[in-house]
């Protein structure tokens, strides 16, 4: 799918041209309109693979979840975090950004201290751009931030990279592998809280969550008073998911 997207994409554009300077204008908006909407659609839904595979979920026969957190540290929200997760025993998976890692360097390390694993988010956290960087500037925001964290945890093996909001880049997939990283999407998140109630959110999030799902939170996520969520969010997932039978990655 994905080379024939490429394809059309690229096969297209001529076409519109030669179409627009025979019959007028609008031919060349009838033309580019498909592979555009196929283009966005591959980049900007988190969980399509037609740029490459990315895991939005694991194989389990258990009744199990993941909780996933982008964005981090943060110096309120992460220790509240690691609080939680501890008092319920469960373990969880921090996407840090190179530029977080570089202002809270022991948050980094104390995440991984308390025994939960560490991915990597771009250098700057920025979904509204992340997916249209060109190749030169994606490459950078990937290896910056790499290099950050790797400087920070030398012995620590970092296997999973996630895209600021699920959105990626098509030039994303062959820059991962060359940094044998994989690309890892989510099958329950909590994107756009600052729009919703946070009882709706919650609502919203168990409909989500199945049986080896990938539950993604984010750092710095505020509801429509303004107030931090990360915190309760994830306490009230925690009760609802102990309370549901569910094990929480131990």
């Amino acid at each position: 799918m994905r080379r024939i997207v490429l394809t059309t994409c690229l096969i297209a554009p001529p076409l519109a041209v030669a179409a627009g300077w025979l019959w007028g204008g609008l031919w060349e908006l009838l033309l580019l309109a498909p592979p555009l909407g196929l283009y966005l659609w591959a980049t900007l839904n988190p969980r399509c693979n037609w740029w490459g595979p990315v895991l939005d979920s694991f194989p389990t026969r258990h009744r199990e979840v993941l909780l996933t957190f982008d964005d981090g540290p943060d110096p309120e929200e992460t220790p509240q975090v690691l609080d939680l997760l501890e008092a319920t025993q469960a373990k969880g998976l921090f996407f840090i950004s190179g530029l977080r890692a570089q202002r809270h360097p022991d948050l980094v390390r104390e995440i991984v201290t308390r025994g939960h694993a560490i991915g990597v988010n771009p250098m700057s956290y920025d979904p509204a751009s992340f997916w249209r960087l060109p190749p030169g500037r994606l490459r950078s925001e990937v290896a910056a931030s790499l290099i950050t964290v790797k400087a920070l945890l030398p012995d620590y093996h970092l296997r999973w990279f996630r895209a600021p909001g699920g959105r990626r880049n098509h030039w994303l997939q062959p820059l991962l592998a060359a940094h044998g990283l994989e690309l890892m999407g989510c099958s329950a998140r909590d994107d756009g809280l600052r729009l919703r109630d946070f009882d709706e959110t919650v609502i919203r999030l168990r409909h989500d969550i199945d049986q080896g799902g990938l539950v993604c939170l984010c750092h710095g996520q505020t509801d429509k008073a303004g107030d931090r969520t990360l915190a309760p969010l994830v306490e009230e997932l925690l009760l609802w998911l102990r309370g549901q039978g569910y094990k929480l990655g131990e």
